[in-house]
């Protein structure tokens, strides 16, 4: 019995310790995961740190913003029939989606982008072109933008016998309700070289635009109302701050929410034109010998006929160069001619001064043997 009534005693002291444990931790607890529910909400619109930074300033740190939001939280969570803050869902069909995969029927496809990029072969390439503006006109669409290139070159000259392949790129919106028909039609024009399409879902970016812009817009008003009641014109001009910038991102989210609108409503198609010829083999053609000795000969005559055309316009071009370098040369040997029939005249009369000189020299020898032949004679 003893040892019954300690282990009674043991067990309800381990009782008593637990409760005490649950019952100062359990509110600590559901309070972090409504904190933490509170945090993924704000997050998953993208509106708690852009807010809280913008929205906070000297004029109105006392005013209770996270009491309106809660407020608009809560009724928002009313409407749907949602969670606020972490409370249980109240309806079980939602929370059984929740804890379960995705099916096709929840997801949302209302708003949805549609595009299709074509490549297209024609052999009419003007009536091709009319037909597809006629096919956009019929459909109720616009063109976005376009380009049209013929495909020659980009030279100033203009040559009748030039081969052209002409090209058309166009950028179309078609309302989405008649896409797919619209689509199929053009694809019947000529030969569809390729075909690419694509699906963009814009639903969640769209409702998270909305709730953001309902946030905003309820700032709006807070600060309207504060403003009106503002009596300190510091506290007015920074309202007035803060009360632009909420207007600007209001501006901002309705600009890209009538983007999607417009964008949704109107689907892209992109579609190039591109000219093209039928193709027509020749039939391959052999020369016989007489042929080509034929053609050897005529090309044989022509190379002649082009070698003495040609030899005859280069001595004509050539010419007045060569009237001057035979000018040249001329001038050039009547100097070299006189230069040496200067030196030839020098030379014969250094020669007939040597003469002169010899003779002189003789004759002054002979007078002067002369004379000893008579002194000796005399002796």
């Amino acid at each position: 019995m003893k040892k019954n009534n300690r282990n009674y005693t043991k067990a309800a002291a381990v009782f008593l310790v637990c409760m005490a444990l649950l019952t100062s931790c359990g509110a600590p607890k559901f309070e972090m995961a409504s904190d933490m529910a509170y945090t993924n909400s704000s997050a998953s619109r993208g509106v708690q740190a852009d807010y809280k930074s913008k929205t906070e300033g000297a004029a109105y740190e006392n005013y209770d913003d996270g009491a309106a939001l809660g407020d608009y939280a809560s009724e928002a969570a009313g409407e749907k029939g949602g969670t606020v803050y972490g409370e249980e869902t109240a309806d079980p069909q939602t929370e059984k989606v929740q804890n379960t995969d995705i099916s096709t029927e929840s997801i949302n496809s209302e708003m949805l982008i549609y595009s299709c990029t074509m490549g297209i072969d024609v052999l009419d390439f003007d009536p091709s072109v009319e037909n597809f503006r006629a096919m956009l006109k019929q459909y109720q669409g616009f063109v976005e933008s376009e380009d049209f290139n013929d495909g020659g070159n980009m030279s100033r000259w203009y040559d009748e016998k030039a081969e052209k392949w002409s090209t058309y790129r166009a950028t179309v919106r078609v309302p989405s309700r008649v896409y797919d028909d619209f689509c199929n039609e053009v694809a019947g024009l000529g030969d569809l070289r390729s075909k690419n399409a694509s699906v963009e879902n814009v639903s969640q970016e769209y409702s998270d635009l909305s709730t953001t812009l309902k946030i905003y817009e309820q700032k709006e008003n807070r600060y309207l109302e504060l403003l009106a009641k503002a009596q300190d014109e510091a506290n007015a001009v920074a309202i007035e701050e803060k009360l632009t910038g909420v207007q600007v991102e209001i501006a901002k989210l309705k600009t890209r929410m009538n983007q999607i609108k417009t964008d949704v409503a109107y689907s892209y198609v992109y579609v190039t034109i591109n000219e093209v010829k039928e193709y027509h083999a020749e039939p391959v053609h052999t020369d016989t010998f007489g042929e080509r000795l034929s053609n050897t000969l005529k090309d044989a005559g022509k190379g002649f006929l082009n070698f003495l055309e040609n030899l005859l316009f280069f001595l004509i071009y050539a010419l007045p160069y060569l009237i001057l370098f035979g000018i040249g040369i001329f001038l050039f040997v009547k100097i070299v001619k006189a230069l040496a029939n200067a030196g030839r005249k020098r030379k014969e009369k250094k020669a007939a001064k040597m003469a002169e000189r010899m003779k002189e020299a003789e004759k002054i020898k002979a007078e002067n043997t002369e004379t000893v032949m008579k002194d000796t004679e005399d002796k």
